[in-house]
């Protein structure tokens, strides 16, 4: 069954009415037809089943059969602090870790950073990340989207980061993340939850991880292989839901 993110005002009582992008994906792309079933979602936790009554390009209508609430609550809210990377590797963090469940991404601006987020960042990226976000949410059974922060300098993340905070880093050698998130325990990861930094293509500079490190961000080893930075997110909260047990273990 399709799945969309739509505004809490398509759904009044058991009529739904989706327009713009929803409506055109529905009648051009997936050629639904009055009689099929689909699932809207309204960001608050909430899912209506809505069986078609009228498809059009500018407009779908149908009938809500069913509600559920808040099948995707997770065991702790991730924060993932990446710094800014080539479009198509930090899309590729944005849609995978959504998949895997963060709670918010913060772009960051690091030393080596080699794209530059301008002011009209809201006006240029924002839109494409944030419908990244909510496709992969969409495909992922998500109820909930991710908050998708303003981009900050990394000394302004690591002031803002909260909970259990580590950053991967290649030249860690004492601690690795599973030593580390075992360290904090199961209940501060779910009390405070986690932020996690990674870092730009040519990594973070020593003085940024020492910068992050007196400010209480834990540096952590993902192993001995050397990982790309798009691989070093994905790996960072996959190990961190694996600890939490959301990944079946």
């Amino acid at each position: 069954m399709h799945r969309f993110f739509v505004a809490p005002d398509c759904i009044d009582g058991d009529d739904a009415v989706v327009t713009g992008a929803v409506a055109r994906q529905l009648s051009t792309v997936l050629r639904a037809a009055p009689g099929d079933r689909i699932a809207l979602l309204d960001d608050t936790g909430r899912e209506y089943i809505v069986t078609l009554s009228r498809v059009g390009a500018r407009e779908a209508a149908g009938t809500v059969i069913g509600r559920t609430d808040d099948g995707d609550v997770p065991s702790a809210k991730i924060t993932l602090y990446q710094a800014v990377l080539k479009a198509d590797r930090f899309e590729q963090v944005l849609q995978k870790c959504t998949e895997l469940g963060v709670a918010t991404f913060v772009p960051v601006v690091a030393e080596r950073s080699v794209p530059r987020v301008g002011d009209n960042w809201a006006s240029s990226r924002y839109p494409r990340w944030l419908r990244i976000i909510t496709e992969a949410a969409e495909q992922s059974g998500r109820s909930r989207l991710p908050v998708l922060e303003e981009p900050m300098v990394l000394s302004a993340a690591c002031d803002a980061a909260r909970g259990v905070c580590l950053i991967p880093w290649e030249e860690e050698r004492d601690t690795g993340i599973r030593v580390a998130l075992r360290e904090a325990g199961g209940y501060a990861m779910r009390a405070n939850g986690v932020s996690v930094f990674t870092g730009p293509e040519g990594g973070l500079t020593e003085h940024e991880v020492r910068q992050a490190a007196s400010r209480g961000i834990v540096p952590v080893s993902l192993g001995t292989r050397v990982l790309r930075a798009e691989t070093a997110a994905m790996v960072a909260v996959a190990a961190v839901q694996y600890e939490l047990g959301e990944l079946g273990g």
